[in-house]
């Protein structure tokens, strides 16, 4: 089972703002982009942070609000978990992640994003993600790849 967030026009467009922000940011900062999708890193970012302020606010955790460059780093704690969202507007989208293991994350969760809600589908410990049998190429080179069904439900049926 997922769980749904829904966000307010204020709030949406301020994670917009901040997506924003972070992309001109890490840009200017000569922070590699190594996304794994078609979008333009910009949209990247800003659908990034609205997956991950989403989380923040269902689970009632602190969402960072800054914009320093930012890579290889975790989105946001939960019991001391760190957890990285990653978000996509694809409806059976997967989780992706690059090969560069990133050791500072725990978890990752993936967010489908609507026009104002947030889906969260499922979740999966870095070591369960970052295995051979995930690597998979889907154009745009190698990286790991799981299907919303090979993810952990958030909530366990009764």
């Amino acid at each position: 089972m997922s769980i749904c967030v829904l966000l307010s026009e204020q709030e949406l467009l301020m994670c917009k703002l901040i997506g924003a922000m972070r992309s001109l940011v890490a840009r200017n900062n000569h922070v590699v982009d190594k996304k794994m999708g078609g979008q333009s890193g910009a949209q990247i970012d800003e659908d990034g942070v609205i997956g991950e302020f989403a989380f923040c606010k269902h689970f009632n955790i602190f969402f960072d609000l800054g914009l320093s460059p930012r890579s290889g780093s975790y989105d946001c704690l939960l019991k001391d978990k760190r957890i990285d969202i990653k978000t996509t507007r694809y409806k059976t989208g997967r989780l992706l992640a690059t090969t560069k293991i990133n050791y500072d994350v725990d978890i990752y969760v993936l967010a489908i994003l609507g026009d104002t809600d947030v889906s969260f589908v499922g979740w999966i410990e870095r070591e369960q993600l970052t295995t051979q049998d995930n690597l998979k190429d889907l154009g745009r080179g190698l990286g790991y790849s799981l299907d919303q069904d090979q993810l952990k439900s958030f909530i366990k049926p009764a």
